[in-house]
């Protein structure tokens, strides 16, 4: 009997699938069967996955803010792959910027803003438009984080997120009735490019990771597990859901004013529940 999350003969189109959490969604999709159409603004990184599989993988350059780009890549997606689009997966989008309001410049909100809010909307109304009229249902799953519910300095991207949660519950019951199912993933500190950019000094992830009840950080992989779930048949009845992936930040809100987490986030458990490579 196969894994109720495979994914042959369904093709799935990942924005920002070059790198961090889409990455690991292509990746996962591939091995379990499917194929994938990655739209991605860094034609390197784009460049760097055509090795993968290229008769179930096409690749192409472009802006989730660009409607035009997304019609290309729905059309060359549905003409080039072996099976049918029915899913989109939504991970494209700028790192944050962790400044004051009086710091943070209006450009920078705008274009941050833009990114993650105004790009799942358009990617959504293009690619997730053109699932619902196409009559055989689908799945659209988009990126928020867990700052979406536990707001910290990174002002935009928090409220962009937030706005992914609320347009993520209002397409749920637009396209219902077509078999469209849309969901989201709110992630906690995943171990991705934005919490290691190459262009920055290294980050001390200690204060990341003690705010973690799971004492660790999150892996790509584990992200990808939940969306390719929520791609598949057996999340047939979920719709209209935002699922926390953050290993336990905002159940572990509560606890810091009565000593912290148990002692379970010692090193030794935390290294012990981590999952295998």
């Amino acid at each position: 009997m196969m894994p109720p999350t495979r994914q042959d003969g369904h093709g799935v189109i990942v924005t920002g699938g070059a790198s961090g959490i889409g990455r690991a969604v292509v990746e996962l999709v591939l091995q379990r069967g499917g194929c994938v159409g990655v739209v991605d603004l860094d034609p390197s990184k784009v460049d760097d996955l055509r090795h993968l599989h290229p008769g179930r993988l096409i690749t192409l350059t472009g802006s989730v803010l660009d409607p035009d780009a997304l019609r290309r890549a729905w059309t060359g997606c549905t003409a080039e792959l072996p099976a049918p689009v029915t899913g989109l997966v939504n991970c494209a989008g700028i790192p944050p910027a962790p400044v004051g309001i009086e710091q943070l410049e209006i450009a920078d909100w705008t274009r941050i803003v833009d990114s993650h809010l105004h790009g799942t909307f358009v990617s959504c109304k293009t690619i997730g438009a053109e699932l619902a009229s196409a009559g055989r249902g689908g799945s659209i799953v988009n990126l928020a984080s867990v700052l979406a519910f536990r707001p910290g300095p990174v002002l935009a991207y928090a409220a962009a997120k937030s706005g992914v949660v609320s347009l993520t519950s209002a397409l749920a019951v637009h396209w219902a009735s077509q078999g469209v199912r849309v969901n989201a993933v709110a992630p906690g500190w995943t171990d991705t490019p934005f919490l290691r950019p190459k262009d920055r000094a290294p980050r001390d992830l200690g204060p990341i990771v003690s705010a973690t009840p799971m004492g660790r950080l999150l892996q790509p992989r584990e992200i990808a597990e939940v969306i390719c779930f929520l791609l598949s048949p057996a999340a047939s009845a979920v719709t209209g859901s935002t699922i926390p992936c953050d290993g336990g930040v905002m159940a572990g809100s509560g606890w810091a004013p009565y000593g912290g987490f148990p002692a379970a986030q010692a090193d030794a458990c935390a290294e012990r529940l981590m999952p295998a490579t």
